[in-house]
């Protein structure tokens, strides 16, 4: 029993090995990017939540936090070219970089114009920092929001995730990443 036990519960944390990617600076930008609207630190739960936006275009970017362990090592079976690719469906965008491996999922949506949410890849540094532009989008009433989770992955979870998206129009690959 006790054995049965173990490796179901093994099995599940093998299954989600995902965690909340805390203290990764979540950037929220006017549509051109020439104006700082907001920014927060997601907490330990992954998540921060951008509210009370008025009428127009954002942009988001991202400082992902450094990770360790199981979420930085790949092997050669993990190896993959793509660096980004975006889930539309469940609006889940996959990154690697030398920060590791991460999801961000954009949810509750309130008050968007939900076709206008647009899968980014674009590298600025920004005083020594690392930010991945990684969504446009707009809001179409005054007290619009949108809730932003970052988690950090596995290798495994990310070869899974950019080999099941790899045939979607809105993977976006670059070539030489490991």
């Amino acid at each position: 029993m006790r054995t049965t036990l173990c490796i179901i519960m093994l099995f599940c944390y093998t299954l989600i090995s995902a965690k909340p990617a805390s203290k990764a600076r979540l950037i929220l930008e006017n549509g051109t990017g020439s104006t700082l609207i907001a920014y927060q630190l997601t907490g330990e739960t992954g998540s921060a939540v951008f509210g009370f936006l008025d009428p127009g275009y954002y942009q988001l970017l991202v400082e992902f936090p450094p990770q360790e362990g199981k979420y930085m090592k790949d092997n050669s079976t993990h190896t993959t070219l793509t660096k980004v690719t975006y889930n539309g469906k469940n609006r889940i965008y996959y990154y690697q970089g030398l920060e590791g491996y991460f999801s961000v999922k954009l949810s509750g949506l309130k008050k968007m114009n939900k076709e206008s949410v647009q899968a980014v890849f674009r590298e600025r540094y920004k005083e020594d920092k690392l930010q991945i532009l990684i969504a446009q989008f707009a809001a179409a009433k005054k007290g619009a929001s949108v809730s932003v989770t970052v988690e950090a992955i596995t290798a495994a979870q990310y070869k899974k995730a950019t080999d099941k998206l790899g045939s979607d129009i809105s993977t976006i690959s670059i070539q030489g990443v490991k």
